[in-house]
C-alpha cells in the first residue's frame, strides 16, 4: 500500500475532529468561526501524525506550533550576513534564535525518542516520515540533529501551505453560493450520503476544479524558491547569464490576461472538460508546485489533502459570509505564505443529512 493512503484513518480522524470542533465553536459564538485556526489545528494534528506515527497529545502540539510561529516569524535577511561587522548591533537576536534552535531539538527529541519506544512495544502506526528516515540505507545514519531538522522541515512545508490554499478556497465558496452548491450537487450525484472517501475525489471534477483555480489565483507563495541557470541562455529575446539567480513570478502566471479569460474571476469552469497541467511538464502558464526535478515533492500530498478537506468541509456544512448582505474580503498579506489580511471569519450551519 502506498504510504499515502496508509494514513487514511489519520486523515478520517482529524476530519472527523475538525467538523466537530467546527461545530462546537459555532454553537458558542451565533454560529461564527475564525477558519484559520480551525484548520490550521486540524493539519497541524494530521502531519505531525504522519511525522511520528502517533497522535501527539495537546501540550506537544502547542509546543511544537509556537516553535513553528517563532521560526516564521524570524527575519528572512539578517543584515550580518551581508554586513559582518554590525554583527555587534545583533547578538540579542542571535541569541533568541540560538535558544529557538535549541528548544526545537528539546521537544523533537523527546518526541523521535518516544516514537522508538512506541516502536519496541509495538503502540505506533507503521510508515511514518520518521520511521523511514531512521530505515534509510544512506552509509551512514542520521544523528538526531539531521533527524530534528528534517521533521522539522516536513511539518512547515506541509502545514501553512496548505491551510492558506484551505482557507482562500474556503472564502471563495463562501462568498460564492452558486459555486458551492454546483460542488454540494456532484457530490451529492457522485457519492450520495455516506462521508466523501479518498477513493471518490478522481470522480469529482468540479471540486478537482475549484483547488486548481485557488491555486491558480492564490497560490502559496508569490514566488517560487530561488533558481539557478547552469548556462547561458536567451529567453523571450533577454540574455540569461550563466549563475544567475530567477525567481518565479507565480501570481503573475496565474493572473496573466494573455492566457486566462477574465483572470481575476474566480471560475473553477475554466478547468472543466480539458486536461491541465499543474506540473509545467506540458505548459507553464501556472506553476503553484514549481516544475523540473525541483517540483514540489508534496504534490501528490497536498493536491489529496486539499480536495478531501473541501469535500468534506462542504458536505457536512454550509459556509455563507458573517456578515448578511457582505462580500468577502480578499485583500492578502505576506507572513510566510500569502494569507488573507483579514482572517476568514464565515457563518456555518450544519446540512441537514
Amino acid at each position: 500500500m502506498p504510504k499515502i493512503l496508509s494514513f487514511k484513518p489519520a486523515r478520517v480522524m482529524v476530519l472527523d475532529r475538525l467538523i466537530i470542533r467546527i461545530i462546537k465553536e459555532s454553537s458558542r459564538s451565533d454560529g461564527v468561526i475564525s477558519f484559520f485556526s480551525c484548520i490550521r489545528t486540524a493539519m497541524f494534528e494530521l502531519l505531525l501524525f504522519m511525522c511520528f506515527g502517533f497522535d501527539l497529545s495537546e501540550d506537544s502540539l502547542l509546543q511544537i506550533v509556537e516553535i513553528v510561529d517563532a521560526i516564521l516569524h524570524l527575519p528572512s535577511r539578517a543584515m550580518q550576513d551581508f554586513y559582518p561587522f554590525t554583527s555587534i548591533f545583533f547578538r540579542g537576536q542571535e541569541r533568541r534564535v540560538s535558544e529557538l534552535r535549541a528548544r526545537q531539538i528539546k521537544v523533537y527529541t523527546s518526541l523521535i525518542e518516544e516514537h522508538k519506544e512506541r516502536c519496541a512495544h509495538g503502540t505506533i502506526s507503521p510508515g511514518s516520515y520518521l520511521e523511514t528516515l531512521l530505515h534509510l540505507d544512506t552509509g551512514m545514519p542520521f544523528s538526531t540533529v539531521d533527524l530534528v531538522t528534517l521533521c522539522s522541515e516536513f511539518i512547515v512545508a506541509g502545514t501553512d501551505t496548505t491551510v492558506t490554499t484551505l482557507e482562500w478556497a474556503m472564502a471563495r465558496l463562501a462568498d460564492d453560493a452558486s459555486i458551492q452548491g454546483k460542488l454540494l450537487d456532484e457530490i451529492k450525484a457522485v457519492v450520495g450520503d455516506r462521508p466523501v472517501e479518498e477513493t471518490d475525489l478522481q470522480k469529482l471534477p468540479y471540486l478537482q476544479a475549484i483547488v486548481r483555480e485557488t491555486l491558480r489565483l492564490h497560490p502559496p507563495g508569490h514566488f517560487l524558491l530561488p533558481h539557478a541557470v547552469s548556462e547561458a541562455c536567451k529567453i523571450g529575446g533577454y540574455d540569461i547569464p550563466a549563475n544567475a539567480v530567477v525567481l518565479f513570478h507565480v501570481i503573475a502566471m496565474g493572473r496573466d490576461p494573455q492566457h486566462w479569460e477574465k483572470p481575476l474571476e474566480f471560475k473553477p469552469d475554466r478547468f472543466l472538460n480539458k486536461e491541465f497541467d499543474v506540473t509545467g511538464t506540458k505548459q507553464s502558464t501556472m506553476l503553484p508546485f514549481g516544475a523540473g526535478r525541483r517540483i514540489c515533492p508534496g504534490l501528490g500530498l497536498a493536491t489529496m489533502h486539499l480536495e478531501l478537506f473541501i469535500a468534506r468541509l462542504v458536505q457536512k456544512l454550509n459556509w455563507t459570509p458573517y456578515l448578511k448582505g457582505e462580500r468577502v474580503d480578499f485583500d492578502e498579506k505576506m507572513v510566510f505564505t500569502v494569507r488573507m489580511k483579514n482572517p476568514l471569519k464565515v457563518l456555518v450551519e450544519q446540512r441537514n443529512t
